[in-house]
């Protein structure tokens, strides 16, 4: 075997040089890495270094979409809540004439208890003035009893009219058939003086306005069932 000639060795050479050369130099970039990460002194991650990293960014990614899901339901449910909460004008003007109703309605509660002191106290000075005898109660109490009679009366029908404007009717009940729906029975008599049922007498009277009852009639009624002789 002979030795190459010296011009093939020269180009074996230069061209085993060149290729040592090329494996020296580092390999380009991949492209779309930014800048700053180039010019960054630390070194490349490894494979398993990089793996490991997008994991837990895997990782914390599930976790942000959990946090996601539950303010997600948090704010839904608030919503809802504020929906609910918020009220279109008709309701409001319903809101508004139920609370007036219900006002009014202690009003009148307060009337009738005024109207219940005025007709006691009314009655107690009729019937003393109606028991007064003799020149000197003429000339004494009577003048007195009868002024605070006057002024009772005149009290009692102004604030009658008061709850007539209020629409206040009071509820019939003498000689009525007792109702159960109207009156409160607090005392039941036997006689024969009326048929089973009716109310004879009323202690306490009763009210209703617009088909509603503010107060049941407190009444006397006779002992036994009504008589349903009539209606059948």
């Amino acid at each position: 075997m002979t030795d190459p000639e010296p011009d093939a060795r020269h180009h074996l050479r230069e061209t085993v040089t060149r290729w040592l050369d090329d494996l020296d130099e580092a390999e380009p970039a991949p492209a779309g890495l930014a800048p700053e990460v180039l010019a960054s002194p630390e070194p490349a991650p490894d494979l398993f270094a990089l793996l490991g990293q997008l994991t837990a960014l895997t990782r914390e990614t599930q976790l942000q979409g959990r946090a996601t899901n539950r303010l997600h339901t948090d704010l839904s449910a608030a919503l809802e809540r504020l929906a609910q909460s918020v009220t279109t004008a008709d309701v409001v003007a319903r809101r508004l004439a139920e609370a007036r109703r219900e006002a009014r309605l202690e009003v009148i509660g307060e009337l009738l208890e005024v109207r219940d002191r005025l007709t006691r106290g009314l009655d107690e000075a009729r019937r003393r003035l109606a028991a007064l005898r003799g020149l000197r109660a003429r000339l004494g109490q009577r003048p007195v009893l009868a002024a605070l009679v006057e002024g009772a009366a005149l009290a009692r029908e102004r604030l009658d009219d008061t709850l007539r404007r209020y629409d206040v009717q009071e509820i019939a009940c003498h000689g009525e058939p007792f109702d159960p729906a109207l009156m409160r029975a607090v005392e039941v008599v036997e006689t024969a003086a009326a048929p089973p049922g009716t109310v004879v007498e009323v202690f306490r009277p009763g009210y209703a306005s617009d088909g509603r009852v503010l107060r049941f009639a407190e009444v006397k009624v006779v002992a036994g069932a009504p008589s349903t002789r009539g209606n059948t």
